[in-house]
């Protein structure tokens, strides 16, 4: 009997190493070979990291961007702060910072090997490769954070969720987005791993948690939301004071790490990069120039709109709602009340922005740091009774997710699918990471295939998780 049940949990690590290895290959797969080039929002990030590593200049040992934003031929970008007399990123520095180290190796090396790393061309070569540590490794080890936990905490089997890790990496606005610099993935991802921590509940996980959560805010200044409800989300646990002061403790590198930046570059630990942008993008009355009362029409646009609505893309986003029932009855009340307290802050929040819609993008993409929790509050999908729909559901969001990333996720258009991603992905007009545009890939037939090997993959994946048999771990 030992002997059985032995072979049995070594057939199960088996499977696990298998979902883990296929969503490593989805998951860079996509983001190895596709890359968005040319977008304020991501150079605007990684501009200061180059600025901070490339030696000679006025800037170097800075994150000043002054010599890179009107350089067209490298790093151009309107994302800027002017503060000092001098330019840096309008954004959280986060990215900026997990560039920094990455960079310093790959401009020396390439040095050395006689290459030019401020050629245009090496430049976005640079900047790709970067994307693959800023967005890439992170959105695996959300995903396989996903894979492991969830099933700790009473609604999700194993094999649930392995769905769950699916639908985060491969149906929703991470994957696209990770395929440039934009940070908003990377953000989610530090959400996903400090959210995972802190549903443990015990006083170890809550520093971690605290950290991961600091990170995200260290990345994206509106995840700040995700800190302060995971503070209040402590306090309403057993052992509250020791548990707060450990979240406090986690949370205190990163958020240090902000404001010394700030003070650093702003003058003032509390002065905000958002808040010296361009003034054409500021108005007056808002908080930081940007944030105001909630708008209950931005709001319904944002979530359902034909075009660019969160839900109207990435349908599957719809079966959460099934979620919160198992949630409520697995007696995890508490977490769920912080799930869905985020996903209400930040809907709300966004909702008050004049260009709630994110700019140029074919897509809500603020709302990428909420998709965390729609995922999490999914419900064991393995078991969900209406199979045929999440599957039609699922199939629709990552065939979206796919071709907004294998064309580009800065379409200007209210109805980007339909108008610009689906025809240009027809007629092989791809976003292509630099080396496979050097080297001639594109049309209409490389579209195709790099569409079919991905479609298998992931329906492979797909059925070997909903075939598998059930684990003793899990929903109860």
């Amino acid at each position: 009997m030992r002997s059985s049940e032995t072979r049995i949990e070594s057939q199960r690590s088996l499977n696990r190493r298998y979902v883990a290895a296929s969503l490593i290959l989805l998951i860079l797969g996509v983001e190895a070979a596709f890359y968005h080039l040319g977008g304020w929002n991501q150079y605007a990030r990684v501009s200061a990291a180059v600025a901070f590593v490339e030696p000679g200049t006025p800037y170097t040992g800075t994150f000043r961007i002054d010599g890179l934003k009107d350089d067209g031929a490298r790093l151009a970008t309107g994302d800027w702060a002017l503060a000092r007399s001098g330019f840096y990123s309008n954004k959280a520095p986060g990215v900026s910072f997990l560039a920094v180290v990455p960079y310093f190796l790959l401009y020396h090396a390439e040095r050395l090997g006689g290459l030019e790393p401020k050629g245009g061309q090496l430049t976005h070569i640079n900047v790709w490769a970067l994307n693959l540590w800023i967005s890439g490794f992170w959105n695996v080890v959300a995903a396989l954070a996903l894979l492991r936990k969830l099933p700790r905490f009473g609604v999700h089997s194993r094999e649930g969720a392995a769905l769950v890790a699916i639908v985060y990496s491969c149906a929703t606005l991470v994957l696209p987005f990770s395929c440039s610099s934009c940070g908003h993935p990377t953000a989610a991802a530090f959400i996903t791993l400090g959210t995972l921590e802190l549903a443990e509940g015990s006083r170890a996980r809550c520093a971690l948690g605290g950290l991961w959560l600091g990170m995200a805010v260290l990345t994206e200044y509106l995840a700040a939301i995700s800190l302060i409800i995971g503070a209040l989300f402590v306090l309403a646990g057993p052992d509250r004071e020791e548990r707060l002061w450990r979240f406090v403790g986690g949370s205190a590198p990163p958020i240090a790490a902000l404001l010394l930046y700030h003070e650093f570059a702003f003058g003032s630990y509390f002065t905000t990069a958002t808040s010296l942008a361009d003034p054409v993008f500021l108005q007056p009355g808002r908080v930081a120039g940007l944030i105001g009362i909630p708008n209950p029409a931005n709001l319904v646009r944002m979530l359902f709109a034909p075009g660019r609505g969160l839900i109207w893309q990435t349908p599957v986003l719809l079966v959460t709602l099934f979620g919160v029932p198992a949630w409520y009855r697995s007696g995890r009340r508490g977490f769920l009340a912080f799930a869905a307290a985020n996903i209400a802050a930040y809907a709300l929040s966004i909702s008050s922005l004049v260009a709630y819609q994110g700019g140029q993008t074919t897509s809500m993409r603020y709302m990428i740091i909420a998709l965390p929790f729609f995922c999490m509050l999914l419900p064991d999908l393995r078991t969900f009774a209406y199979r045929k729909t999440f599957l039609v559901l699922f199939a629709v969001s990552a065939a979206n997710m796919f071709v907004i990333a294998a064309t580009t996720s800065m379409f200007l258009s209210e109805y980007p699918l339909s108008r610009f991603a689906y025809p240009n992905f027809w007629h092989g007009q791809l976003g292509l990471n630099p080396l496979l545009a050097l080297a001639g890939v594109g049309g209409s037939v490389h579209a195709l295939a790099m569409a079919a090997v991905y479609a298998i993959v992931l329906g492979s994946l797909l059925r070997h998780v909903l075939t598998a048999g059930p684990s003793c771990e899990g929903a109860r």
